[in-house]
């Protein structure tokens, strides 16, 4: 099985979505477990949607994001690619306060958090201007903390 996609997305709050139902025509395709399905998408939704919502400034004339969709080698490997604001999602995002009700915590910070928790390898660089965020699943047997 090898099955690959690059979409470039506009700067527009549906894009996540159309790479998340694209992710997932691409998975169902490939018999991709349901399980592993929900969480990558739900992981490809998020981080797409702060790329789209926060990475740039009012001047987006040379906005651009690039999406890698790719199945191969028993694993799911995305690449979330931008030129907007350096980010580093694993690093700069602060852990929200689980210990707070929901009522008490601040808004924003939940959905890097369980990203984390259901990809199995998320790295981050930033290279000549652009951000480069690549997310990777295995199909078979992924770890303990996403099981």
């Amino acid at each position: 099985m090898e099955v690959r996609n690059e979409l470039h997305l506009a700067l527009d709050g549906d894009e996540p979505r159309r790479v998340a139902e694209m992710f997932e025509e691409m998975a169902v395709e490939q018999d991709v477990p349901v399980d592993i399905v929900f969480k990558f998408q739900l992981a490809l939704d998020e981080l797409l949607t702060n790329v789209v919502s926060y990475a740039f400034d009012q001047d987006t004339s040379d906005a651009a994001i690039k999406v890698t969709l790719e199945m191969k080698d028993e694993r799911i490997v995305a690449v979330i690619e931008d030129n907007g604001r350096p980010f580093n999602p694993l690093l700069d995002a602060p852990d929200p306060d689980l210990d707070l009700s929901a009522e008490d915590r601040t808004i924003g910070g939940l959905g890097i958090h369980l990203t984390k928790a259901f990809v199995d390898t998320l790295s981050y660089e930033r290279t000549e201007g652009w951000n480069r965020l690549s997310l990777v699943q295995p199909l078979t047997a992924h770890s303990e903390e996403n099981a």
